[in-house]
């Protein structure tokens, strides 16, 4: 029994969907887009291919169990579908997860396709052998169906809007596809609700062929390449095969029947001669494929070196300028030009920033904003030839009445012979046009291909996003000097109104006026011997913030009174008391201001002693800040070699003498090494100390 015409189109799809689908893969097995391509083709073929062997099964059993294949196959085309438009469109994005709810829902209709839910049982002679009866579930299955498709449509029909170039003839015949492919699925459902609509599932082919040609001419999947090299091979080798079966066939007619008729015997013969054609040819593969690559595509596999180093130098520039050099540079290069350059935008009109060639136009030169050169380039968002200007130009004489028109490309061509621009390509970055480029005449004379045009675009946009990171760039180092010089000046303001509250408080005793100076001086040469300390390390900023807290250790005595604090002798138990409050006080005063934490835990802890025995806290150890402990050397050194008004300065070598002796109870031991050190090393000086120039 000969197969119905529908059967035989189920079988064409199911080749068509499992070839196309596998030529994809093997040629990026790593690509997303090729991996999710080859899902749906496999569902598509499995599906195509159980349903066109239920139709015509010996049997009502393999019937069954090819329909439920096909079912399961059908249940996952929507969502293989809708996942392979979101790759195509740069990734899930915003609809990842619509993408992954999608799957889930698809494989919950999977699973339900081996049960009676959706396929029920099977009639028979009805338009075909066998097809399968509805179950309970099939029609929310169908609805979910057209749900997904329409859904799908509405993604790339938002992208097509928002889309231009190779991009934007991608989504046209996509959707074109996509819309005969839907027709065609749904064709088939009809039939399982008892409705004898005949079904078109073999339009799936007309499917695969605007897929095949958006694939070959507008590089869908980027293996044009790989196709066009393919097919001219296959050419080749089919005619030298072709013309030897023919002249078999012919041979064979003439030896055992003549030209009448054919039987099996001449087509045993044909084959036959077809395995020995092709052991034959085969070993011209290779020299084949050279031979075309060599001729056919060398410049386009150059381009393609051209484009991959130019995008990889684009990614590490920072500067626009250096970066729109870098553009020229490449594209004069690889193109051999009378002159190129890059227009770049500003406020009210776009300005020559780089220009290279024998001809090269002068740095400068500006085009405005609102002419119609730069008004077409916005619009159409693809390149424009002087060639294209001038035959549009010529046409549309022919209507004298289209005066708008025939103006508008008038004054493109006087602004392209202005900018000697043989061909302009516009650069984009979402939907702004930056710049575009300008580029004179080939050396060699030969005009600009399509292919020149489409990597030039292609080069242009990826120099546009360039351009535009570079931007974001400079504007954030920018706003970071700006930010740091607020800081700094800031930072400045702070140390000097802090170096100004230490000097009131050392100018209201004369005799200890330079102590918070020469006190910081030593600290900082403390902490210059102490080296990489862990706890140094820990602290950000450590010395910066040690030459604050040096200097400000004493400024709570701002709050103790003239009479205590100039009192020549002992103080008494009460005058003690508020004498002891000025770490604290001064802990109160620095505690408010950012970032001065640390600076104001140091002043409070200024007084405590490393065997717990200081105040306000009794702090023992590492408990006490190091710079705390750093200062309290320095402190007490200051205050023994420098005249007091109870009693008259010590001499240095007292002072150190009962530093070194004091190690382990009042001071850390660690720190009095290095002070000592630094003694050794000649850097504690007992002078007066400029402290804002110390302090920078």
């Amino acid at each position: 029994m000969p197969l119905p015409l529908g059967t035989w189109g189920l079988f064409a799809t199911a080749v068509a969907s499992l070839g196309l689908g596998l030529f994809v893969y093997a040629r990026n097995r790593r690509g997303a887009l090729n991996r999710s391509w080859f899902r749906l083709s496999l569902a598509i073929g499995v599906w195509a291919l159980a349903t066109g062997a239920m139709a015509n099964a010996p049997s009502i059993d393999w019937a069954f169990r090819l329909a439920r294949t096909a079912q399961v196959a059908f249940s996952l085309i929507p969502a293989f579908f809708l996942e392979f438009n979101l790759v195509l469109l740069d990734g899930n994005g915003r609809y990842g997860g619509l993408s992954r709810w999608n799957l889930r829902i698809a494989g919950v209709f999977a699973l339900l396709g081996f049960s009676p839910l959706l396929i029920q049982d099977l009639q028979t002679e009805f338009l075909f052998r066998y097809y399968p009866v509805a179950g309970p579930f099939y029609g929310t299955f169908v609805a979910w169906f057209l749900g997904s498709f329409l859904i799908s449509l509405w993604i790339l029909l938002r992208a097509y809007r928002g889309q231009a170039g190779y991009r934007r003839n991608q989504l046209k015949y996509l959707i074109g596809a996509s819309v005969i492919g839907l027709a065609s699925f749904l064709s088939m459902t009809p039939l399982a609700f008892g409705i004898a609509i005949p079904p078109v599932g073999q339009g799936l082919l007309i499917f695969y062929a605007l897929i095949s040609y958006a694939i070959i001419r507008w590089r869908m999947m980027d293996i044009s390449i790989v196709i066009k090299n393919t097919l001219i091979y296959a050419g080749l080798y089919s005619i030298l095969v072709g013309l030897f079966v023919v002249v078999v066939v012919f041979l064979g007619q003439w030896l055992f029947y003549g030209p009448q008729a054919l039987d099996k015997r001449v087509l045993w013969m044909c084959a036959v001669a077809l395995s020995i054609v092709t052991g034959l040819v085969r070993p011209l593969d290779t020299w084949l494929r050279r031979l075309t690559d060599r001729l056919l595509f060398q410049r386009r596999y150059e381009w393609q070196k051209t484009l991959k180093e130019a995008s990889k130098g684009m990614s590490k520039f920072t500067s626009a300028d250096r970066l729109l050099k870098l553009m020229v540079h490449f594209i004069g290069m690889r193109v051999r030009i009378t002159h190129v350059g890059i227009l770049h935008r500003s406020s009210d009109h776009y300005t020559l920033k780089v220009s290279r060639g024998r001809e090269k136009r002068p740095i400068g030169l500006t085009a405005a904003r609102d002419n119609s050169l730069v008004n077409w380039l916005e619009e159409k968002k693809e390149a424009l030839t002087l060639e294209e200007v001038q035959r549009w130009l010529q046409r549309e004489k022919l209507f004298p009445h289209r005066t708008v028109l025939q103006r508008t490309l008038a004054e493109i061509q006087t602004e392209m012979g202005r900018l000697g621009a043989k061909v302009c390509v516009p650069a984009f970055s979402k939907s702004q046009m930056l710049g575009f480029l300008v580029l004179g005449d080939k050396l060699s004379g030969a005009p600009y291909t399509p292919e020149d045009l489409d990597v030039l675009s292609t080069l242009a946009s990826e120099g546009a996003i360039a351009l535009e990171n570079t931007a974001l760039y400079e504007q954030l180092f920018e706003r970071m000097r700006q930010i740091e010089e607020l800081y700094q000046r800031e930072h400045r303001l702070f140390i000097h109104t802090a170096i100004a509250l230490a000097a009131a408080v050392d100018a209201r005793d004369p005799y200890t006026h330079g102590h918070t100076e020469r006190c910081t001086e030593y600290a900082m040469a403390i902490s210059e011997e102490l080296g990489l300390h862990p706890e140094m390390v820990a602290v950000s900023s450590f010395k910066e913030k040690l030459k604050i807290a040096a200097l400000l250790h004493d400024i709570g005595k701002i709050g103790v009174p003239d009479e205590i604090l100039r009192k020549k002798g002992k103080l008494t138990p009460k005058e003690l008391v508020k004498m002891q409050e000025h770490p604290l006080v001064g802990a109160i005063i620095l505690q408010p201001i950012k970032g001065m934490e640390d600076v104001s835990k140091a002043v409070k802890a200024h007084h405590e002693r490393f065997d717990g025995k200081g105040y306000p806290d009794g702090l023992r150890g590492t408990e006490i800040p190091l710079m705390t402990r750093i200062i309290s050397v320095a402190d007490t050194f200051d205050t023994m070699t420098t005249d007091r008004p109870y009693r008259r300065h010590l001499p240095e070598s007292v002072a150190l003498a009962e530093i070194e002796e004091c190690s382990g109870t009042q001071f850390d031991p660690v720190v009095v090494q290095a002070f000592l050190r630094a003694h050794r090393k000649g850097l504690l000086n007992n002078r007066p100390v400029d402290a804002v120039a110390m302090l920078g």
